[in-house]
């Protein structure tokens, strides 16, 4: 009997849910929203801020209605649980968001008992790099490899370790945060309060500062003409989770634009050190490397890639492999709806 789960990938910058065939990973219908929304008009103040505090529960739910409706299953099917995969540290017992800098909710947020009570099924809830991992472990890049470690850039920058065939969480559950390696003493801060963190270098909400900042202080760009017809300037000054779009950022390239390419050269230049820490340290047989820009932008992982080897000890270096995600935006997602298998 085929079984089916609802995943969830929740980002900074998205929620992106859907339906998955659990045995084959094959994803029957998928619905997408914006992480961040405008919380509805309340009374008064203590309406207003019980709205705010559960709107992104309110956006997520919508999501998996959306998924749910599209996917048109008989009526007779059962949906096994929902899956989450957050960006953040997650009490995985609790199902508890307990520190999530870039969804804009407050340490603990009871994610999972906000949807169990709108839904009247089984909540499980993981971090999405972790999600991403079991979803590439089991129907992606890492079928058939025994050690490898999945690394994606998004509104932060997270990874996930598989030894052994399986997923290894660490002691306090929170292995894998390489977002949060240090590659510059005293450096940027980071959106989680420390400074000199990868993630405040290498991911797109990085790249996109950066890009924005210096188009602030005079330098020409086709992102310019690109964000304007699109109806988008990002403000670098505004919220964690900003972010030029893959696509966009892909067009400039292929525009040969010189900011853009600097940019983006010196984000992977500084990724590649960071990974090539990994490989000296860990040691596994392969790199996984997805995300939004790391899929669309070929620029951004030939340049990690020959910087993450050459910068790697001449024995690990030479035997690792690197490539991209199997399953490239659904691997959140798929791997999500695993976690109630």
């Amino acid at each position: 009997m085929e079984r089916y789960g609802i995943g969830v990938d929740l980002g900074g910058t998205k929620i992106l849910a859907g339906v998955v065939e659990l045995e084959t990973g094959r994803v029957v219908s998928s619905a997408k929203k914006k992480t961040v929304g405008t919380p509805k008009d309340s009374k008064d103040n203590k309406d207003k801020d019980r709205e705010k505090e559960n709107e992104l529960a309110r956006r997520m739910g919508d999501a998996i209605d959306e998924a749910i409706m599209a996917a048109n299953l008989p009526s007779s099917t059962k949906i096994v649980g929902i899956g989450i995969g957050a960006a953040g540290q997650v009490d995985r017992n609790e199902k508890v968001l307990v520190f999530a800098p870039n969804l804009g909710v407050k340490p603990n947020y009871p994610l999972g008992a906000l949807l169990q009570e709108r839904f009247k099924l089984p909540v499980a809830l993981g971090n999405d790099v972790e999600a991403a991992t079991l979803g590439e472990l089991r129907f992606g890049a890492g079928v058939g490899c025994a050690d490898f470690v999945c690394v994606f850039i998004g509104t932060g920058i997270g990874s996930g370790i598989v030894q052994n065939g399986q997923l290894r969480r660490g002691s306090t559950g929170t292995a894998g945060e390489i977002g949060h390696m240090v590659v510059s003493a005293e450096g940027r801060h980071c959106g989680c309060g420390g400074r000199g963190h990868l993630e405040a270098y290498s991911s797109r909400t990085a790249i996109t500062r950066t890009l924005l900042g210096e188009m602030k202080r005079g330098r020409e760009s086709v992102l310019t003409e690109l964000l304007a017809s699109e109806g988008t300037m990002p403000d670098a000054t505004t919220a964690s989770s900003v972010a030029i779009r893959s696509k966009v950022i892909a067009r400039a390239i292929e525009a040969n634009d010189e900011l853009v390419k600097h940019v983006v050269r010196e984000a992977a230049e500084i990724l590649g050190l960071g990974l090539s820490s990994v490989i000296n340290f860990y040691n596994p047989e392969r790199l996984i490397l997805g995300g939004g820009l790391m899929e669309a932008v070929d620029y951004l992982f030939e340049i990690t890639v020959r910087e993450a080897k050459f910068e790697s000890l001449r024995l690990p270096g030479s035997q690792i492999e690197i490539m991209r995600t199997g399953l490239g935006d659904f691997s959140g997602l798929i791997g999500s709806a695993l976690f109630n298998k």
